[in-house]
């Protein structure tokens, strides 16, 4: 952990630890920065999913999947 000082929003952070339920603002501005990570990382596999590129391998048999035996797959 780091210790710093910063300037912020009085008002927007009273009603973020009001509708997040946290108890200090040292809480309620992890809990911020852990959202503003994780939304980033999703946004990531978003972008991957919407880049058109396929990400089933050429070779994949999902019916034979269903039933078969694992050493099936090599």
């Amino acid at each position: 952990m780091i210790k710093t000082t910063v300037d912020l929003d009085e008002n927007l952070l009273e009603r973020a630890v009001k509708i997040f339920n946290e108890k200090t603002k040292k809480e309620i501005i992890s809990f911020a920065l852990k959202e503003l990570v994780e939304r980033h990382e999703q946004k990531d596999l978003y972008d991957l999913f919407d880049s058109g590129e396929s990400l089933i391998a050429e070779n994949y048999d999902y019916k034979a999947m269903r039933g078969g035996n694992i050493n099936d797959f090599d």
